[in-house]
């Protein structure tokens, strides 16, 4: 298993938490515990999709929210309306050179933290949030800016608690952040593995997410991920998919 798989897991986790509406912001703190799974997909080359089971924690209080290694604080707005937020995340991207053969001979990518901004606006028809994220342990240097927007469903099919939360963006990756996780360096290089320098890259996201009330502490949710990568990241010698794909699920006790 990659070592860092748990934080990958946290990470998804706190996705179909972490972008809940601007009016939704609680007076106390919550903690949710449970467990689920991940379907994911990577898009280097031999590296194929895997399915594992591990536990999921969440918190969520007024102004701060921690799901695994993502961390959010709000800073000011106007309720109900729109909410600046700091933002810290784990970036959990990168490999180890025994995942693939094809990655034999290449130096691991290691995971790294960000730290950044978020901004939340409530259009009435969705919410829109717009992220910034900056790499702080000089691994790749780099940072990325994500648009989404999101509309969630209540009562689909008439079955109270169950709502749905479609979701679409793009996101703008720089050359850096890129280059570290897809590039191949000149001492990389090897017969069918040419040097390959990665430039700034603009994907396509969608995503759906399932959350389903089972009684007063107990809940379900489903959510799936799916980018589609630009031609910069797909034309490296170690990438031969042109998408990224995770699907979680899991049972969750809310304290």
């Amino acid at each position: 298993m990659h070592k860092n798989l748990f934080l990958i897991i946290l990470l998804l986790s706190a996705v179909s938490f972490a972008e809940k509406n601007i009016s939704e912001s609680e007076s106390v703190g919550k903690l949710w515990a449970g467990g689920g799974f991940l379907t994911l997909q990577k898009p280097y080359k031999g590296v194929e999709a895997e399915c594992y089971a591990l536990p999921l924690l969440i918190y969520q209080g007024p102004k701060l929210t921690l799901f695994g290694p993502v961390a959010t604080y709000s800073l000011f707005g106007e309720e109900d309306r729109w909410a600046f937020q700091g933002l810290a995340r784990i970036r959990t991207e990168g490999y180890n050179n025994n995942d693939s053969r094809y990655l034999d001979g290449m130096s691991d990518r290691d995971p790294t933290v960000e730290l950044g901004l978020r901004y939340l606006h409530d259009l009435n028809f969705a919410v829109l949030a717009l992220d910034f994220s900056h790499d702080i342990l000089d691994k790749h240097n780099g940072w990325e800016s994500r648009l989404t927007l999101r509309k969630t469903f209540r009562d689909i099919l008439d079955i109270q608690s169950l709502n749905l939360t479609p979701s679409i963006g793009a996101n703008w990756r720089n050359k850096q952040l890129n280059d570290y996780y897809y590039g191949v360096r000149a001492t990389e290089s090897a017969p069918g593995r040419n040097a390959y320098n990665v430039g700034g890259s603009l994907g396509w996201l969608t995503g759906l997410q399932l959350n389903y009330k089972l009684s007063e502490k107990w809940s379900l949710f489903g959510l799936g991920n799916l980018e589609w990568l630009d031609n910069e990241i797909t034309d490296s010698p170690i990438v031969e998919k042109d998408y990224t794909f995770s699907l979680l699920g899991g049972l969750l006790f809310e304290f």
